[in-house]
């Protein structure tokens, strides 16, 4: 029978501040300098932003690959706004990424292999040793995930053609977004740890 290592809890994250989020806001901002001008240069430089920001964050493991994804649809949305010389067709990423997100989610469950907890164990392996992949904590965590992703992907394409302008949505989808996605990453953190908590005081148990 395998033993437990207490030690191998995940511990409580540190509150310390990765400074490297702060340049998820360059992208909007470099959009909003351009959008002053002509929406080629909206979309030019929301991009060289976007990969500013690509180069500027974690890119190692799952969250990488996430980061990637995020990307190559910043890629295809800059293409095709400037071939319809249409700024919302940039800005229409971020929904385009909650709905591919939330298929992801989807498919993930289909194939037993729920996307956050792959993402988790990837991040803290301790969580290898407490939580198998197919833990009922990570499916209904990805649940969690692909209901907030449709949410947000609804809200933000209403914001953008539902008669907001351009700097409106700039403004408004991001006041919208960045607290959904906290309440999100909170609601799966408690699921999360309060599973990989229960299983270890079941295994501290005497047998």
């Amino acid at each position: 029978m395998d033993t437990f290592d207490p030690d191998k809890v995940p511990p409580r994250p540190p509150s310390k501040l990765d400074f490297r989020i702060l340049f998820g806001v360059l992208p909007v901002v470099a959009f909003y300098i351009g959008y002053q001008w002509h929406a080629y240069a909206a979309i030019g430089l929301g991009f060289v932003a976007t990969v500013v920001a690509y180069y500027a964050s974690d890119r190692k493991g799952l969250v990488g690959i996430f980061a990637l994804f995020g990307l190559f649809v910043a890629t295809v949305a800059a293409l095709v706004g400037i071939v319809l010389e249409d700024e919302r067709a940039f800005l229409a990423r971020d929904a385009a990424i909650d709905f591919l997100l939330a298929s992801l989610g989807l498919g993930s469950l289909l194939l037993g292999r729920p996307v956050v907890g792959l993402v988790l164990r990837d991040m803290w392996p301790a969580l290898r040793d407490l939580l198998p992949l197919r833990h009922e904590a990570f499916v209904r965590a990805t649940w969690v995930f692909v209901v907030v992703n449709i949410f947000q992907g609804t809200v933000r394409t209403w914001m953008l053609f539902g008669g907001f302008t351009v700097g409106e949505y700039l403004v408004y989808s991001r006041l919208f977004g960045w607290p959904v996605a906290g309440i999100m990453i909170a609601i799966i953190a408690h699921i999360v740890r309060e599973a990989a908590r229960s299983e270890a005081r079941r295994r501290r148990q005497p047998r």
